[in-house]
């Protein structure tokens, strides 16, 4: 909820940031068009709803505000919700041509020669703290009474218990004082009271039918409920725990595998000879494919998966350089053949948190799993560092993100069977035990009777 809605000519924007500069000061929130609306919205839509959710309406008034087909939209959407309208004089008008609505209001002036914008500020203050708890209540209450309208008047949005009662409290304390409740506020409450005696009376009615259920197999009945309802939520808690703490170690084992492999392997390679050899060639050049660094280089990734079979993921290793624009990399020579990956091709990263882009200064290890035509992967970078312990590059590995589908899909199959399993047995067990237990109590009933007779 904001304390204020500002309205004003786009021809009146110092004068309206001067006030919403003069309200923060304050610490008071001012919904205000340049700042309040993200782009792609409807405007409108969101000009109509920060007016829904303000307790007070400010309204600057200028030759430019009183001939604007926006700001009269903007009044006549906050008179309909009966917000309390405060006029603020920006510039002289001629007063034959205000709005009819404000024309009963005071005008606090700002425009004139002998006003000074301290004193009219605080004037401003005043009147919007004026009776501020009922004006703060009028606008939540207003908020809740279009939501009902606007979801077809469902129940499930009407006023309940003490909220009802406050709501109730706040309109017949402040009757007479601006601003009015209106005729949906009215209607709201109205529904609510009603619709609230109704559930009173109906809770009434099933509290005194359950007090009058005394026949033993009605309690055994909700007994049997109790215990399969239980059970089945438990089971569905162990179900979606164990899934989770056996996906978070398949994330966290990989993770880890991740780290070790580029921050050990990275450790071979020089970063002077890495930095010099990238400077040599360009990018596009057909003779960097027949250079001896290239295909040391290419040969040590591929000895590194090799060494690294334990793994038990498929992985792709392939070296990376910072490219000239914000979030680029350019792809030295990669392990995967599939990939037919170009010498320095450039790849612009989704954020500056990729794995890539990170990687060229700290080593990383990304569990954020992403599909291309290849399948599933994980990334992991760890920068190569030049004498100087400067980044030249990266060493990155992508994973095989498939282990951990499987691993989901394996538990999910398995807890899945064992439900289906014990849960009917579950049910045959309970059923039994009531049953017995109604036994017992019926053959106890008969020997009373027996004793008494």
């Amino acid at each position: 909820m904001n304390q204020l809605f500002i309205s004003y000519s786009r021809k009146d924007t110092g004068f309206a940031r001067k006030l919403a500069d003069g309200f923060a000061a304050q610490n008071m929130e001012a919904w205000i068009d340049w700042q309040d609306i993200p782009p792609t919205v409807d405007w409108m839509k969101e000009i109509e709803k920060g007016i829904e959710e303000s307790d007070n309406f400010v309204f600057i008034i200028s030759p430019d505000s009183i001939l604007s087909n926006v700001c009269a939209d903007e009044l006549a959407h906050a008179i309909k919700n009966g917000k309390r309208i405060i006029p603020v004089v920006a510039r002289e008008i001629d007063m034959k041509e205000a709005p009819p609505t404000l024309t009963h209001l005071n005008f606090i002036f700002f425009s004139r020669p002998q006003d000074k914008f301290e004193e009219a500020f605080d004037k401003l203050l005043t009147a919007i703290h004026t009776d501020y708890d009922w004006v703060k209540a009028h606008a939540s209450l207003q908020v809740k009474a279009l939501e009902w309208e606007r979801n077809n008047r469902e129940g499930s949005f009407l006023l309940r218990g003490s909220e009802l009662v406050d709501a109730e409290a706040q309109i017949r304390v402040n009757v007479g004082k601006p601003p009015t409740p209106t005729a949906l506020q009215k209607e709201y409450v109205s529904i609510s009271r009603s619709d609230e005696n109704a559930q009173i009376e109906e809770k009434r009615a099933k509290e005194q039918q359950l007090l009058l259920e005394t026949k033993l197999g009605a309690r055994l009945r909700r007994l049997t409920y109790l215990l399969l309802g239980v059970f089945t939520i438990a089971y569905v808690v162990l179900f979606f725990w164990l899934n989770t703490v056996t996906s978070n170690l398949a994330i966290t084992s990989i993770k880890n595998q991740m780290l070790a492999l580029v921050e050990t392997s990275v450790c071979f390679i020089s970063g002077n000879d890495f930095q010099a050899f990238i400077d040599h060639f360009p990018a596009g050049a057909d003779e960097v494919y027949e250079d001896d660094y290239y295909s040391a280089l290419e040969y040590f990734m591929l000895d590194v998966i090799d060494t690294n079979e334990n793994v038990g993921v498929e992985v792709a290793l392939y070296t990376i350089t910072r490219g000239d624009k914000a979030n680029e990399f350019l792809i030295i020579n990669s392990t995967d053949p599939e990939a037919d990956i170009e010498y320095k091709k450039s790849i612009t990263a989704v954020n500056a948190n990729a794995p890539q882009i990170a990687g060229l200064e700290r080593t990383v290890a990304d569990t954020t799993v992403y599909t291309d035509e290849w399948g599933t992967w994980i990334s992991s970078c760890s920068p190569i560092l030049d004498s100087n312990a400067e980044s030249v590059g990266a060493l990155c590995a992508d994973f095989n993100a498939q282990l951990l589908e499987d691993t989901r899909e394996k538990v999910a199959t398995t807890l899945g069977v064992a439900f289906l399993a014990i849960y009917p047995a579950m049910i045959v067990l309970v059923l039994f035990a009531t049953r017995s237990i109604q036994k017992r109590r019926n053959e106890r009933g008969k020997h009373g009777c027996s004793k008494v007779a």
